[in-house]
């Protein structure tokens, strides 16, 4: 593995490959060695095939793939651990890695001890690491179990220690599969700020099986299957792509799905739709968010997969407040419908449509479906020509400035087992203006808020 002398390319991979002989016998593996060679004995695995890829300082790149796949072995070429049987792996600056639970760390050491021995692998003098001791102690937070051997660690404990040194080595590039899986949620949510930070000016490589997880860190994505590259691009289009060969796997050869639509840019607004509103009290007495939501219907263009047994006509969200002038603008707080309407192609036995709303990282913020609405086991059918409508009432939150997704589906089945014959991802695009909600995904519908000072003695 070679330097590269470009300064905004950290890795690149070209023609990259990894093969493994398979022997059926410890005979044939020595027969081999008898040949040098002048005859096959094995077979040939190739674990990775033709992968190419180049990812830019301050780009986050997430590979996703069934087990098997080949993401750790990809991972593995990239930090060196692997040589690559054909092809080249090029990185630039100091690499750390927390490829799998405990590696890096010697189970007979105690925490402390293996703190300057993964430390050290990394590059960091001894000087160095213990000027940063303090920090990594205090990120990883185990206690007196610092000085306990590893191999009495559980594996929660095993990864605050490995992620607490590469987080503290000032690493160039960052890759991390899978390990914080087994944290708890203060760690993650502490391990997720440094990766946010670390996006901001350097390299992330992430590997997951969650597509939802990977919308939300990177701004790639690499989808492998059976060690070949499957689809390379934006996160958002590469990880739809993945959910529907999952789920179209999962549906078993009976049921094909089609892709539907191309990917679409989210509305823009311009600046002079922006408002202005002063910190005020309503007359109904709740604090006024200054929020405006313009809904804009995008169910031509949509992103998504179908079988053919039923079609999405119309997915709509509106206003049904009587003070709300216009339905298509939501302010947060009033009551809005959200209708759906499919039309069925084929007999549909068991049918149910739903909805997602997510944010523009791809990350779930609430729905529902119209299984909620079955009471002891009665099923209403749906035969071929028939028309669906699902019409759910609520009362829209409060969110941040940004853009927003409504995703809608109907399928067949139940909450076990079902089959989504229309899937559309962004059937619906919202936008948020001029939001004063600072704290979490959405925004609570504060009703009164008092601040109380008792004189003191």
């Amino acid at each position: 593995m070679t330097t590269l002398h470009s300064a905004n390319t950290v890795i690149k991979c070209t023609d990259l490959g990894k093969c493994y002989q398979i022997y059926d016998s410890p005979k044939a593996r020595l027969k081999q060695a008898l040949w040098r060679g002048k005859k096959q004995y094995y077979k040939e695995f190739w674990a990775l095939k033709n992968i190419n890829f180049t990812v830019k300082r301050g780009e986050s790149l997430g590979i996703i793939g069934r087990n098997g796949s080949g993401k750790s072995t990809l991972l593995q070429l990239i930090c060196g651990t692997l040589t690559p049987t054909v092809g080249t792996v090029h990185a630039q600056g100091r690499i750390a890695a927390l490829l799998e639970l405990g590696s890096g760390f010697n189970p007979e050491f105690s925490g402390l001890e293996n703190v300057y021995l993964n430390a050290s692998m990394l590059g960091l003098s001894n000087e160095e690491i213990y000027a940063k001791l303090d920090d990594i102690l205090g990120f990883a937070d185990i206690g007196e179990f610092i000085h306990q051997p590893v191999k009495t660690y559980s594996s929660g404990m095993s990864v605050r220690l490995a992620f607490a040194v590469i987080a503290n080595v000032n690493a160039d590039i960052l890759v991390i599969d899978e390990a914080l899986a087994v944290g708890d949620a203060v760690f993650t949510q502490r391990c997720m700020r440094f990766i946010r930070k670390v996006e901001e000016e350097k390299c992330l490589l992430f590997v997951s099986h969650d597509a939802n997880a990977v919308k939300s860190l990177c701004s790639h994505a690499l989808w492998l299957l059976k060690g070949s590259k499957q689809s390379y691009g934006k996160c958002k289009t590469v990880t739809l792509d993945y959910l529907r060969y999952c789920t179209a796997t999962s549906y078993g050869e009976e049921t094909e799905l089609i892709a539907v639509g191309e990917e679409t840019s989210t509305a823009k607004v311009q600046d002079d739709q922006s408002l202005y509103c002063e910190d005020s009290f309503q007359a109904d007495n709740c604090y006024d968010y200054c929020t405006e939501t313009i809904s804009l219907d995008n169910l031509p263009n949509a992103n998504g997969w179908k079988t053919g047994q039923a079609d999405l006509i119309e997915v709509s969200i509106r206003s049904i407040d009587a003070k709300n002038n216009d339905d298509n603008i939501l302010k947060g707080g009033e009551q809005v419908e959200v209708v759906i309407r499919a039309k069925a192609n084929k007999a549909i036995k068991s049918p149910a449509l739903g909805f997602i709303l997510k944010n523009r990282l791809g990350q779930d913020l609430f729905g529902e479906n119209t299984l909620i609405t079955r009471k002891n086991d009665t099923v209403i059918s749906a035969m071929a020509g028939d028309e669906l409508k699902a019409v759910f009432k609520l009362v829209f939150p409060m969110l941040p400035s940004g853009e927003y997704t409504l995703t809608a589906s109907i399928a067949d089945g139940d909450s076990n087992s079902n089959t989504q014959h229309h899937w559309l991802e962004d059937a619906v695009l919202l936008t948020v203006l001029t939001s004063k909600v600072r704290h979490g995904l959405v925004g609570a519908f504060i009703n009164d808020v008092k601040l109380t000072i008792k004189a003191g003695p």
